[in-house]
């Protein structure tokens, strides 16, 4: 099999030391027959933790087993590296590969900013709003620009500082002394830890605007899709966001990753990106007819996207089948010894 390239340009600070620390480290002693795939898979699951435990002390209204936040956070980056340096070293690296990682990737955006959400407990639909459609507009912007241009940009304050600064911060929410200084009005009714979230997200916009800029290309459904996206996470956010952000976080992340999904096989495939959806935009206004069944229309809606997102993944994989590994082939030495 030839070797498949994977073409960025990484210059973020913290990537040296995050390799040098724990990536290299890591990515020596694991078994070389162990796949990429899975260590994909098994740092995905740590992001997964997290939430939990966020959406626990949601519910119960305690911040408990905080402290594992940043800790499964952390892990997570590590094998986010891991799982490209072991598809590397192994010579495995392939289409599959670079989607199945970024797929999941497309999932931990929303969960990350759940997390965060949930911390600082905010409620302000326009807060809510800005969090999630602009950490997800960056990301749209970073895969549109792989798109067009074959590669993926990474800023010196990228991805990797995102994922950690959301990491401790939330931590840092739990302690009642700096979260009742977070709470404190600033101006114009907005807290500190408010302000703190406008200004990281104001700069997450920036990068999303400079990556479209950079791909001379745009497109009537990126912008289509943008459009929709912002409405979604609006009316999710002023219906629910007094007291359902683990719905708002759902819904709002499975809509992304249906269009995210079809930029990633179109980079692939050397296709289009898909025309975005409209039927959940629709489906709001159900909301306001039948009021009493919003739990109904809550499950229907995240059903539904977990449906077509699983179509356009199964679809993907389907094709590139023969890159997947239950077990790496042996190292060529091995593999040359058991045929004298």
């Amino acid at each position: 099999m030839s070797e498949y390239l994977y073409s960025a340009n990484d210059e973020s600070l913290l990537t040296p030391v995050l390799y040098k620390c724990f990536v290299n480290p890591l990515v020596k002693i694991l078994p070389y027959r162990l796949p990429a795939n899975f260590i994909t898979l098994i740092s995905f699951s740590f992001i997964i933790g997290a939430f939990c435990i966020a959406a626990h002390g949601y519910y119960v209204g305690k911040y408990d087993y905080w402290g594992l936040i940043p800790l499964l956070t952390l892990a997570y980056l590590i094998g986010d590296c891991a799982d490209g340096k072991q598809a590397r070293k192994t010579g495995t690296g392939s289409p599959l590969g670079e989607y199945f990682d970024h797929f999941l990737d497309c999932f931990v955006t929303g969960l990350l900013m759940g997390i965060l959400m949930i911390s600082f407990k905010v409620t302000k639909p326009a807060i809510i709003t800005m969090g999630f459609f602009n950490l997800y507009a960056g990301q749209i912007g970073s895969f549109w620009e792989r798109y067009k241009r074959r590669v993926m940009c990474f800023g010196k304050l990228g991805s990797n500082e995102g994922i950690v600064a959301i990491g401790l911060t939330s931590w840092l929410m739990s302690i009642p002394s700096i979260h009742t200084a977070a709470d404190t009005v600033l101006i114009f009714n907005i807290t500190g830890g408010e302000a703190l979230i406008i200004t990281i997200m104001t700069g997450t916009a920036v990068t999303a605007i400079h990556a479209i800029i950079r791909s001379h290309a745009i497109s009537p459904r990126l912008i289509a899709h943008l459009i929709l996206s912002f409405a979604v996470t609006y009316t999710a956010a002023y219906l629910f966001g007094k007291n359902n952000m683990v719905y708002i976080t759902g819904a709002v992340s499975f809509y992304n990753v249906f269009f995210l999904a079809s930029l990633l096989a179109a980079t692939n495939l050397d296709s289009r990106e898909c025309l975005p959806d409209i039927i959940i935009p629709l489906s709001f206004v159900l909301f306001y007819l039948i009021p009493n069944y919003t739990s109904l229309i809550q499950y229907a809606q995240i059903a539904y996207l977990v449906v077509r997102v699983g179509i356009k993944f199964i679809s993907f994989v389907r094709i590139n089948r023969q890159y997947w590994y239950w077990i790496n082939p042996p190292p060529p030495d091995e593999g040359l010894s058991a045929t004298r």
